[in-house]
């Protein structure tokens, strides 16, 4: 039997035990996948606990891939994530894994093992402030011990779920008196309470429609469980709405209103320039990157529920210059948006922009004869796979192209690392995707610096024969830092430059299929091969990235400051 599948009962682990209290309180919250890696202490009955519960347990090759498994199941369940770690060097690498899944607002269980409180006195080996470490990221840390350990498995699992989502850190120390609150006293784990329904906020939002001709909505990931609502509130009123990355899909992009991306960078400037109203739903500032926001028209933006303490995550604490901050449910504006007056867009502006868009990249291809343009790879990949096929982006030069040209028809089709942009997260997130929806194919558009992280993965999935299609931009080099790069003083060639590699021959040696491509027949011929096969394949792309420097300013710099025709005839048409 597969280490990574443990099914069979394991000896039994006492009921009412530290393992079988925090196994309960996640399976009782929906989990059913439980990754990690396990060292020799009590998470060994917590992993034997998770078995006897019906529980698969799935071993990763590394700790912060573990977690970023864990969260991409959180992602797309809504049930809590839950990952297992050795106390010490294995909390300390799973770090970065529960950063990703602070900053996305995913509710993820790490359950670490610790230096007993009753040994604290005499053993320095492995023995770190875990509490300290795992507060200065996650939501909480808090012991699973004491006379009532049952009591502190339900209050992680509530808090982890708890507005805004996020991952808290379970120590397991059957020695430990118990544990409090961060601050020592009782946890309110769900925060301040919900105001109540405002007339006030919907008076005020009814006015701004009024007076306002051109609208645009900005659609965050705060708004993804509303989709079914957001799609009938807008249907006909031709309103542009553009997606942050995680987002994507509330409007399915072949509809007439979804205007492409909002990431805080320029390419969106072309239709937020032109408007005289911009009103976000549930956007998150941790999905915006670091650019000043600059632009004249009035800002609404509608939080839902409480978005938590005061500068805590997912409180607005000012990015959005001059912005208005509206605390109402997304259900009631969306009722006023429903019922708000017309406005001056053409028919299908949202689709002009995002056409638009989409043009200007794809004209920016370039690529020397033997080798791929980024925008070829991701057109043909779209190209060649069912409409309902999940993609995990990975951060990097690549993200730049896939994220606009990759259509998908509903949300968490599209999957990225948005709040903290970690390289390493493609993989992982494939796993878990593919653990999700066995029958759904799961891309992983990756960097050749990021596959380099998470490269022993593919053995995890090839283990665990899943279909998933790694698809490697590689030409050797951190392409996004290099463009960034200055001739002198910025250590030249050799700090961003690798030695070639292949990834397919590597794919091999791990137990997945492996393809070398450099032209579009062979991409296409290697992906229709992958989809007909039942395990993993790792398709090794040679891209030129002689055309990043255009996508980089395209979307992020001066390039991408250029009107939209259809926009633009509107504009001229009313201003003299």
């Amino acid at each position: 039997m597969e280490a990574s599948t443990v099914r069979a009962s394991p000896p039994a682990v006492p009921a009412g035990s530290e393992a079988d209290a925090i196994v309960r309180a996640l399976a009782g919250a929906g989990t059913r996948l439980m990754f990690g890696v396990p060292g020799g202490g009590p998470n060994l009955d917590v992993i034997g606990a998770a078995a006897a519960a019906g529980l698969r347990f799935v071993l990763a090759r590394g700790e912060t891939a573990a977690v970023i498994m864990a969260a991409t199941h959180a992602d797309l369940t809504g049930a809590p994530g839950s990952a297992v770690v050795t106390r010490g060097p294995g909390l300390a690498s799973a770090v970065n894994g529960i950063a990703h899944a602070a900053l996305d607002r995913l509710p993820v269980v790490v359950i670490a093992d610790t230096v007993p409180a009753a040994d604290a006195s005499r053993i320095s080996h492995q023995r770190i402030d875990q509490g300290a470490l795992g507060r200065s990221v996650a939501k909480a840390a808090i012991t699973v011990g004491g006379p009532r350990p049952a009591e502190a498995a339900a209050r992680i699992v509530r808090t982890a779920l708890a507005p805004p989502p996020g991952p808290v850190i379970a120590t397991m120390d059957a020695t430990s008196p118990g544990d409090t609150a961060p601050d020592g006293s009782a946890a309110d784990d769900h925060g301040p309470p919900a105001a109540p329904a405002d007339a006030s906020s919907a008076s005020f939002l009814a006015e701004a429609l009024r007076a306002a001709r051109r609208p645009v909505l900005l659609l965050g990931t705060g708004a993804i469980p509303r989709t079914a609502a957001v799609r009938d509130a807008l249907a006909g009123r031709d309103i542009p709405a553009l997606h942050t990355y995680r987002a994507r899909g509330i409007l399915p992009d072949a509809g007439p209103d979804a205007a492409g991306l909002v990431t805080g960078g320029t390419m969106e400037w072309p239709l937020l320039s032109a408007a005289d109203l911009i009103i976000g739903l549930g956007v998150d500032e941790a999905e915006m990157i670091p650019a000043p926001w600059a632009y004249p028209a009035r800002t609404i933006l509608i939080t839902g529920p409480p978005a938590g303490p005061a500068g805590g995550p997912g409180a607005y604490r000012g990015y959005f210059t001059g912005a208005t901050a509206l605390r109402m449910p997304l259900a009631r504006a969306l009722e006023v948006l429903a019922a708000g007056p017309g406005h001056d867009w053409p028919a299908g502006a949202g689709r002009a922009a995002r056409a638009d868009a989409a043009g200007r990249l794809v004209s920016a291809a370039v690529a020397s004869p033997g080798r791929l343009a980024p925008q070829q790879v991701v057109a043909a990949v779209r190209a060649g796979t069912p409409p309902e096929t999940i993609a995990t982006v990975d951060a990097g030069a690549h993200m730049l192209v896939a994220m606009p040209l990759w259509e998908v028809p509903e949300p968490r089709r599209l999957l990225v690392s948005s709040g903290l942009a970690t390289m390493g997260y493609a993989l992982p997130a494939a796993v878990a995707a593919a653990l999700c929806g066995p029958r759904v194919p799961v891309v992983a558009f990756t960097g050749d610096g990021g596959l380099g992280m998470t490269l022993a993965e593919i053995e995890t999935a090839a283990r665990l024969s899943l279909r998933i299609i790694v698809i490697v931009f590689n030409d050797a080099a951190l392409s996004l830092i290099k463009i960034k790069q200055k001739p002198a003083g910025h250590g030249g060639d050799e700090a961003v430059s690798y030695r070639p590699v292949s990834f397919a021959a590597a794919a091999a040696a791990m137990g997945a299929a492996g393809a070398e491509v450099a032209t579009e027949r062979d991409l296409a011929a290697a992906l229709a091969a992958a989809l007909r096969r039942p395990g993993p394949t790792v398709i090794d792309a040679s891209v030129d990235p002689a055309g990043y420097p255009a996508v980089m300013d395209l979307s992020r710099g001066q390039a991408g400051r250029r009107s939209v025709p259809g926009i633009s005839r509107v504009l001229q048409a009313r201003c003299p």
